[in-house]
C-alpha cells in the first residue's frame, strides 16, 4: 500500500483567548454585548494567546455521513452552518469511534457546544469552522474538543446534537473563566 492508496481526515484545532479587560474594551467600544472573534480583530485587539492542538478521530457517526452525502443516501444534514456546531467538555476519556458525545458530565458547567459563525470556508481538501464562547459560554477547564451536526438550526446548548462527527481528547487548554472570549476554530483536512 502507498501513500496514496490511503485517505485521512486531521483536524487542526486553534483557540483564540481574550481576557475579561480586552472583552469590556471591545464591547464598550463596540457597542456589543457578546463580541465575536471577527469583532476583536476589527477593534485591533489581539488575543493574549492562542493554541492550536492537530488530530482528531473522526467517530463510525461521522464517517457514515461523509458516505451518505458522497453516494446521495437519503436526506441527513450536511455540515454546514446551519447545522454544525463545536463543542467542548471538561471529559477526559480518550477518543473512540463508536463516541457519540463528549466524555463530560452533563449540565452546562461541564460541556457546552457553540453553533458556528458564518457558512464555514472550504478551500482544496479542507473545511474550517469557528465559533466563539462569550463570556458566560463554555466556563470550564477545556480537556476535549467535537463537532457535532444538529437535525434542525444549530442552537447553543450543553447537549450533543444528532450526531458527533469527531472528537479529541486530552487538550489541556486551561480554563476559561466568567466575563472571557474564547474562540475555536476547527480546520478539517482530508488527503
Amino acid at each position: 500500500m502507498t501513500a496514496t492508496d490511503t485517505g485521512r481526515a486531521t483536524t487542526l484545532w486553534q483557540v483564540q483567548r481574550w481576557n475579561a479587560d480586552q472583552t469590556a474594551w471591545v464591547q464598550r467600544h463596540t457597542g456589543l454585548i457578546e463580541p465575536q472573534a471577527a469583532d476583536f480583530a476589527q477593534a485591533g485587539v489581539h488575543p493574549y494567546e492562542t493554541s492550536e492542538i492537530l488530530g482528531n478521530l473522526v467517530t463510525n457517526a461521522g464517517w457514515t455521513r461523509l458516505m451518505n452525502l458522497l453516494t446521495n443516501q437519503g436526506a441527513p444534514q450536511p455540515l454546514d452552518a446551519t447545522h454544525v456546531r463545536i463543542g467542548v467538555g471538561n471529559g477526559s476519556t480518550a477518543e473512540a469511534y463508536t463516541d457519540a458525545d463528549l466524555a463530560a458530565a452533563s449540565g452546562s458547567t461541564n460541556r457546552w457546544f457553540q453553533p458556528v459563525g458564518g457558512a464555514g470556508s472550504l478551500g482544496t481538501r479542507t473545511l474550517a469552522f469557528s465559533a466563539t464562547f462569550g463570556t458566560s459560554d463554555g466556563n470550564f477547564a477545556w480537556q476535549e474538543f467535537g463537532l457535532d451536526v444538529t437535525s434542525g438550526t444549530a442552537a447553543a446548548g450543553n447537549t450533543v446534537g444528532a450526531l458527533l462527527f469527531n472528537r479529541k481528547a486530552g487538550i489541556a487548554q486551561g480554563t476559561k473563566a466568567s466575563g472571557q472570549t474564547w474562540a475555536a476554530t476547527a480546520t478539517l483536512t482530508f488527503s
